[in-house]
């Protein structure tokens, strides 16, 4: 961290902020079910968004990874988008393991 950052500040903001976080997300939530947002019909919608937005990711990581590669060779920006890369493949694959295993 900076030495221009306040500890206090930031270990004040940083709980207040998740607090505020978690308070916006239960009365977004009471308020989806009260209005049926979270019925059979928005999570098929949901899932095909995210299917389209992984495809899109992946398509993207693959192709920084090849700039990357060409004008810079091995070096750190190239260690990042592998590591990131690794944690995309690794997340599809926890992701699919855990759908598959509760359908």
């Amino acid at each position: 961290m900076g030495k221009d950052l306040n500890y206090g500040e930031f270990l004040t903001g940083l709980p207040l902020a998740v607090v505020i976080m978690l308070i916006s997300l239960l009365i977004v939530w009471r308020f989806g079910k009260k209005r049926r947002w979270f019925d059979e019909r928005s999570k098929r919608v949901y899932g095909q968004a995210m299917s389209i937005s992984w495809l899109a990711t992946t398509g993207g990581i693959l192709i920084v990874w090849s700039i990357i590669i060409l004008y810079e060779g091995p070096g750190l920006a190239f260690w990042l988008m592998t590591s990131l890369w690794v944690l995309h493949i690794g997340s599809f694959g926890i992701g699919t393991t855990i759908a598959n295993r509760k359908n």
